[in-house]
């Protein structure tokens, strides 16, 4: 009997592990699914404290393709669950605001209700394929679009832009209509895809750790149970998904002591508030919205309204914080809050409410690109005899974005299909 095992619940993961087990439902039920996560509090890294940001065409030719197909899966996924009440799902559009414009001449954007901004060009620049380079250096995920944006045929008026905003009408400027970006509540999303992975027969081992492989003809996998009844279990695993984020390196090296390489993969630290403006009161079918601006040197403030009612502000981020042994380890700097609410009084009003303060960690690699490969045997080293590995992580600030699409493609690949869309681009896991 066919056996797989997801080393990580976050969105990747989680998405990994639904995708499989809708696919083998009908045609293979004897799949075995497993769930393996060893922080005692599930989502509570970058899948729960995460902006939940989605775009569909903001990426260079190595992600576009994964990209479109994520999107468009986010989208029927909504349709199909109720996804506006369930977990936030919400089209969105995205503005540019130039903090510095005084009085310059009215902006222009799309017609919010209809269709993208004609013409918008140059969506798939940035030196990292629309990956990480922006965020290292501080400035808005808004640059990825690159090139020179053309003007939409309608003026934006005093009321276009997102009620709770401040800011003055010729400092914003649209970049994408509600077609091709959107919203979600990543932790609500994630509650939904364990909840049906449940449904569907996944096994969840939580909180357990993964502590070595067993090959031969019939692998398995060593899990230590954390819990309130520690010990120890044996799982089948044939095929082996590490979507651990960055603690994907970790979990590597634990399993192939061995191996010839290990996955370059890098923790960033983000820390974000969560707000409440009497300002964003979401109206059915609205779309919610997102701003991109810039404050000091080193910091581009990103907001995001939410169909919750709540306001997500970040964008403060950096390589230097050492990542924690778990999730919850995660410390919260007071001065990087500080920071961010005086970001969000500015923006939104004195009266805004803080409802929560938080600090995730996202994994980035070297070339700004996901990794979505089967890793090859001989780079495993002695003792992985019989499982096949394979690498979904890195994704960067893009996680949300790129889930669904992530989990369809590495569950095909576990099956041995086609994938739904190209990702031999993303192969690179130890430049």
């Amino acid at each position: 009997m066919p056996s797989t095992v997801v080393l990580g619940t976050g969105i990747i993961g989680l998405s990994t592990a639904y995708a499989l087990a809708l696919l083998t439902r009908d045609t293979d039920p004897a799949h075995a699914i497993h769930l393996v996560e060893p922080s005692p509090q599930l989502f509570a890294s970058a899948s729960g404290k995460a902006a939940g940001f989605l775009a569909k065409d903001w990426f260079g030719p190595a992600i576009a393709p994964l990209a479109a197909l994520s999107f468009d899966l986010h989208r029927a996924l909504a349709a199909q669950h109720n996804g506006r009440d369930r977990w936030g799902w919400s089209e969105s559009v995205s503005y540019s605001l130039d903090r510095d414009a005084a009085s310059a001449p009215p902006a222009h954007t799309v017609d919010v209700p209809g269709s993208e901004a004609a013409g918008i060009s140059g969506r798939n620049g940035g030196g990292a394929e629309g990956g990480v380079d922006w965020i290292l250096t501080g400035e808005s995920r808004a640059t990825v679009l690159g090139g020179t944006e053309q003007e939409a045929a309608a003026p934006l008026g005093a009321a276009a832009g997102p009620a709770w905003l401040r800011a003055n009408i010729g400092a914003l400027q649209a970049i994408s209509g509600r077609q091709s970006t959107g919203q979600v509540h990543p932790l609500r999303l994630c509650e939904f895809l364990l909840e049906q992975c449940t449904a569907l027969g996944v096994s969840l081992h939580h909180p357990a750790r993964a502590t070595a492989l067993i090959p031969g003809a019939a692998p398995a996998l060593c899990l230590e149970l954390l819990g309130r009844a520690p010990g120890t279990r044996t799982v089948p695993c044939d095929s082996l998904v590490l979507a651990a984020g960055c603690w994907t390196p970790h979990a590597y090296r634990t399993l192939f002591p061995h191996a010839r390489r290990v996955p370059r993969v890098a923790p960033l630290a983000g820390h974000s508030v969560v707000l409440r403006s009497a300002r964003w009161q979401p109206a059915a079918g609205a779309p919610c919205a997102a701003v991109f601006t810039s404050d000091s040197p080193g910091f581009s403030p990103e907001v995001f309204s939410r169909a919750g009612g709540d306001v997500w502000l970040g964008g403060l981020n950096s390589a230097a914080v050492p990542l924690p042994a778990l999730p919850t380890d995660a410390v919260v700097e007071p001065e990087s809050v500080a920071r961010l609410v005086g970001v969000a009084q500015a923006l939104c009003g004195d009266d805004v409410e803080v409802l929560r303060e938080g600090v995730c960690f996202r994994p980035v690699s070297s070339t700004g690109r996901p990794m979505i490969v089967r890793v090859p045997g001989a780079d495993l080293g002695e003792g992985a005899e019989g499982v096949r590995v394979f690498l979904a992580t890195a994704h960067g600030p893009w996680g949300i974005s790129l889930s669904l699409g992530t989990g369809r493609v590495v569950a095909e690949m576990v099956l041995g299909r086609e994938p739904s869309a190209d990702v031999s681009a993303l192969a690179s896991w130890y430049d």
